[in-house]
């Protein structure tokens, strides 16, 4: 073996971690806080029904595969994949719903009936979208730094649509606003302004017109199983019930970490935990390291509100139904049972709020924010004989998952995809590293996977 490498922290991107580190030979700890693994791409049973717990709702197929194929495993024979044929609409007063479907031509007839003259333009952005796609791909299964990394590969030929805001990508198009949001609808699930996302979301319709939007049959917890099973059959040590209070480090070298009062000595340590506490609060920075000053001064993406709901649900439901409002945060009523028989009769209601809001109304704010989502009428349509089962609000999140000020993870803005995101390769210690949402942060599960295993690789190369 090569040594002992200490993971922290079972979520997707720890798990990918853990396992791609122990097919490099290495001994390998793994030590998650929680009594369970998967983080918020993990889930919890309600009466006899599983629900999927976190904000992650699709998946990015082919990054989930590529991750899965680094692994030693075939995702097709881990895990039963169903192609949603109407992966979203979304809906605001006083416009025609739009609504998006994986067959381009059946997309394209629904806009043109509903906005005149739209059905070609939109054709169009499809057109280039995707040949963007296949050209940009690689960027997001590779670890780059600062802009030059981002135009690194021949990507200087996109260099402009990099460079810019989401926004102005989309506007550029000539299609008319309601189905601008509408493409723009994963940053408003991030309560974040359309000019301040990154250019790139402008891709996700190539995905889901070309290799299509999917879910997991059984629910998203299905590829935390499969993760920990495949841990457990290469000989993963994996700990639940172990929160690391401090990684020890002398100078820049990662001595190991403390869980309670016992120390492990690591070679490497790879934190998947939130990026920011890691380097702020379990590494403990000297007042000479700038690290933490300039790592708190990021925004943060709050995880918003949920609640769990079984209910009786008409079958021509879509499997995701967004609602804009002008004078709040898009909401979302995600029903995975109009696709997924295991999950018949549940359903989530979810809306995104402002971490720095959220920070200041605290828990009894958010609570009576989702109170009222719940009396609202839109999303009761074609859903009947609601009861709740379960509910979050961000400072829930935060003591379940021991997130950092009970956020995500950055805001993954413009600026910050850029910058470079959070580096797998930390300055404040040659041997520790970092994955998950921090430094791959978004709506998808396969970010964080992806992420495990390029950290992974940067710790053993080779």
């Amino acid at each position: 073996m090569n040594g002992t490498s200490v993971v922290v922290g079972g979520g997707v991107g720890g798990l990918c971690a853990a396992l791609a580190l122990r097919r490099r030979g290495e001994r390998v700890i793994l030590l998650e806080a929680r009594d369970t693994f998967g983080g918020l791409a993990g889930g919890f049973v309600a009466q006899g029904r599983w629900h999927d717990g976190g904000p992650y709702i699709l998946l990015d197929l082919p990054g989930l595969r590529w991750a899965f194929e680094r692994l030693g495993l075939v995702l097709d024979e881990q895990l039963e994949l169903l192609l949603l044929e109407e992966p979203y609409r979304v809906q605001r007063e006083g416009v025609p719903d739009v609504v998006i479907r994986h067959s381009l031509d059946q997309t394209v007839d629904g806009l043109q009936a509903a906005f005149p003259g739209s059905g070609e333009a939109y054709r169009a952005f499809v057109r280039d979208v995707t040949e963007r796609y296949d050209r940009l791909a690689p960027l997001q299964r590779s670890t780059f730094a600062g802009p030059m990394g981002l135009l690194g590969g021949g990507r200087w030929r996109d260099a402009r649509f990099l460079l810019r805001g989401l926004g102005p990508v989309l506007r550029s198009t000539g299609l008319p606003e309601p189905i601008v949001d509408a493409l723009g609808i994963w940053t408003h699930i991030a309560d974040q302004p359309l000019d301040a996302a990154p250019a790139p979301m402008a891709l996700v319709p190539a995905i889901v017109h070309g290799i299509g939007a999917y879910t997991v049959r059984g629910g998203l917890g299905r590829i935390v199983d499969a993760l920990v099973a495949a841990c457990e059959r290469a000989g993963v040590e994996l700990r639940p019930g172990s929160k690391v209070d401090r990684i020890v480090r002398d100078g820049d070298a990662v001595l190991g970490v403390e869980v309670g009062e016992r120390r492990i000595a690591a070679d490497r340590v790879v934190s998947d935990a939130p990026g920011i506490s890691t380097l702020t609060e379990l590494v403990r920075p000297g007042p000479e390291e700038p690290v933490a000053e300039r790592l708190r001064a990021l925004p943060l993406q709050s995880p918003g509100v949920a609640a769990y709901l079984h209910a009786d649900i008409d079958a021509d439901v879509p499997f995701l139904r967004f609602r804009l409002v002008d004078d709040g945060p898009c909401r979302v009523l995600l029903s995975p049972g109009a696709v997924d028989d295991l999950r018949r009769g549940t359903a989530r209601l979810v809306a995104p709020v402002s971490h720095t809001w959220a920070e200041r109304v605290g828990e009894s704010g958010t609570d009576a924010f989702l109170d009222g989502l719940l009396m609202e009428r839109w999303w009761h349509s074609g859903v009947h004989g609601v009861e709740v089962v379960a509910r979050r609000v961000p400072r829930e999140w935060g003591r379940a998952f021991h997130l950092y000020r009970d956020s995500m993870n950055p805001t993954m803005t413009a600026s910050f995809m850029r910058k470079g995101r959070l580096p797998h390769r930390t300055d404040v210690a040659r041997n520790l590293f970092q994955c998950g949402s921090s430094t791959h942060p978004g709506q998808w599960v396969s970010f964080c996977a992806i992420s495990g295993v390029l950290a992974a690789e940067q710790a053993l190369p080779g």
